[in-house]
């Protein structure tokens, strides 16, 4: 079964085009000196290269400025992002997109708040009351109601079923519509919590998508309430520690001293990029096929990646028809075909990963750079992954790894 609740909201992350004399000269000049041809290929570094020579050249130009503001927000350096992006002068074509950047950097000042953080001073271990087909934890809602959540990375904040709100007298309100696995789209409701309670990790005033998660059984044993997405992980130093069966949550001070104790480990480290609001991205391969940007979404149930219509072609990847099924995402029913494929992450690489194809269309034209897939559950399962988002890293720790 193929789940799949990505609100997939994007904020700021408009494809920037060589409209610029700055940018124009590269264009015209040399491909791989063409930013704006690297982002939307999705080489975030070499599109950040780029557009700093670009404004070394030209420092008022304004797509080399909007262009590197949306770079470093996704690095999330967000005082830089917001400086480049106030820079583009109000008369200019992207502005608009210069003021979505601004919005989701202060959006995401506004989350690490810590005035509505609570977090003791080792951290916490959050244990799984379930780890497959996805990690189940026990949450405390409004700190009157314990419920059962998903942990997702393809979610953002968090969300809650609307049975749940409206058990909790939650007040819900229109949201628009969303766009979900197979490219299904639904509608949405959104609210505030004032609270959800991780083992002693507090988050206050919350806002949540209201979607109906009652409707997945993953066990037959817990009902599901509601999501934990990757804004709560956001304000933490988290950890998906699968083969021990929790979440860990730490202080994001700790990161500087986690990172050299992983380097010394020898673990996978790779840099990520934070897009819009919740979309966690890495670069990776698929079988044989090129190197590109892949969505860390933890939340594919039966899935260790989902390739992207983009990335069928050259990946030489064989479906299995024979076995084509239907699964259950946020928008609806969804047609999906089984296969195993290699899949590498930097030096980590597992053979024989399963992988779900939606022949009926993808989640994934909604990003202004063209997408891999998604790496999700059943690739990660044998480690522990952990989410730095300050020095927005992403680490695999091996050592657990399985056979």
């Amino acid at each position: 079964m193929l789940k799949r609740l990505s609100t997939l909201t994007v904020t700021g992350v408009l494809a920037p085009s060589c409209i610029s004399a700055a940018l124009a000269a590269s264009c015209i000049g040399a491909a791989q000196a063409d930013p704006a041809a690297d982002f939307k290929h999705g080489d975030l570094g070499a599109a950040e290269a780029g557009y700093t020579a670009a404004l070394a050249a030209a420092p008022k130009d304004p797509g080399a400025l909007l262009g590197l503001a949306r770079v470093r927000l996704y690095q999330d350096r967000r005082a830089d992002a917001e400086r480049l992006a106030e820079a583009v002068p109000a008369s200019d074509a992207g502005a608009a997109a210069a003021v979505r950047v601004i919005a989701e950097a202060k959006r995401r000042d506004a989350a690490l708040d810590p005035a509505n953080v609570v977090l003791p001073p080792r951290g916490v271990r959050v244990p799984f009351a379930a780890t497959d087909p996805l990690p189940i934890l026990k949450v405390r809602v409004n700190d009157k109601a314990d419920a059962y959540f998903v942990l997702d990375t393809g979610a953002s904040e968090a969300v809650l079923d609307p049975a749940f709100a409206d058990e909790l007298g939650i007040a819900t309100e229109a949201a628009g519509s969303g766009v979900f696995a197979g490219g299904k789209t639904a509608q949405m409701r959104s609210a505030t919590v004032d609270s959800l309670n991780l083992n002693g990790a507090v988050v206050r005033h919350v806002p949540v998508r209201v979607l109906p998660t009652r409707n997945f059984q993953l066990d037959n044993v817990h009902r599901l309430d509601g999501i934990i997405g990757t804004g709560i992980l956001y304000r933490f130093l988290a950890t998906i520690d699968y083969p021990r069966g929790e979440l860990t949550l730490r202080s994001r001070d700790a990161s500087a001293e986690f990172e050299r104790s992983a380097a010394a480990r020898g673990d996978v480290i790779v840099p990520m990029w934070l897009v819009g609001d919740h979309f966690i991205f890495a670069r990776a391969r698929l079988n044989d096929g090129p190197e590109r940007i892949f969505n860390i979404d933890t939340g594919g149930a039966g899935a260790g990646v989902v390739p992207s219509t983009a990335s069928m072609a050259d990946s030489h990847v064989v479906l299995d028809t024979a076995h084509t099924t239907e699964g259950q995402g946020g928008g609806g029913s969804v047609k999906v075909v089984p296969f195993t494929a290699k899949v590498s992450l930097a030096t980590l690489q597992r053979a024989d990963v399963p992988g779900l194809y939606t022949p009926e269309g993808d989640q994934y034209g909604i990003f202004p750079f063209e997408t891999g897939g998604s790496l999700s559950h059943l690739f990660f399962r044998p480690y522990a992954l952990t989410f730095d988002f300050v020095a927005m890293k992403l680490v695999v720790d091996t050592p657990h790894s399985a056979s």
